[in-house]
Parts: structure tokens; C-alpha cells; sequence
């Protein structure tokens, strides 16, 4: 079987609930900059999830120009959130 490139785990995932509630519209789109920041991460981070498939979803304007939508990256915190009350299983 492959290794997946994906992280499993960042430390960003210990905050993602915080972050899920912080303010803003979730029409907003944040430069790369910007979005690393709000989440903690580095902008190389951000980039190179772009290109191995990992990360928020991201907008490009044009072949130089990549925005975040924030409820996107809400959207992918949420689903990196784990509520450790439900059991796991079935």
C-alpha cells in the first residue's frame, strides 16, 4: 500500500474549533498570506498542500493568484475536528 502524503495530524487541529468560531464572512477571500495566519500555518505549508492535495479548498484567479474562501477553510476544520464524546466504531 502507498504512504499517504497527507498529514494526519497538525497542530492546528488542537485549535480548529477556535478558529471555526472567529468572525469574518464566509464569502471572504483571504490571500495566502493571510489564511496562514488566521490558521498558524506557514504559506510554504499552504502552497505545498496545494500542490500534494491536501489543505483548504482553495480559488484561483490566475496562474499566479490563489485565494481562500473562508468558509472553506472552515469547512475543512470541521471535517479535521474529532469529537472525542462519540464513540468510534459502529
Amino acid at each position: 500500500m502507498a504512504e499517504s502524503t497527507v498529514p494526519l495530524k497538525h497542530h492546528l487541529d488542537r485549535r480548529a474549533a477556535d478558529l471555526i468560531d472567529e468572525g469574518g464572512d464566509d464569502d471572504d477571500l483571504l490571500d495566502t498570506p493571510t489564511t496562514s495566519v488566521w490558521l498558524g500555518v506557514s504559506s510554504q505549508w499552504l502552497e505545498i498542500g496545494r500542490s500534494k492535495g491536501y489543505g483548504p479548498h482553495y480559488v484561483r484567479l490566475s496562474p499566479s493568484r490563489v485565494r481562500y474562501r473562508r468558509g472553506d477553510v472552515r469547512r475543512w476544520l470541521r471535517e479535521r475536528t474529532i469529537d472525542h464524546q462519540r464513540p468510534r466504531g459502529g
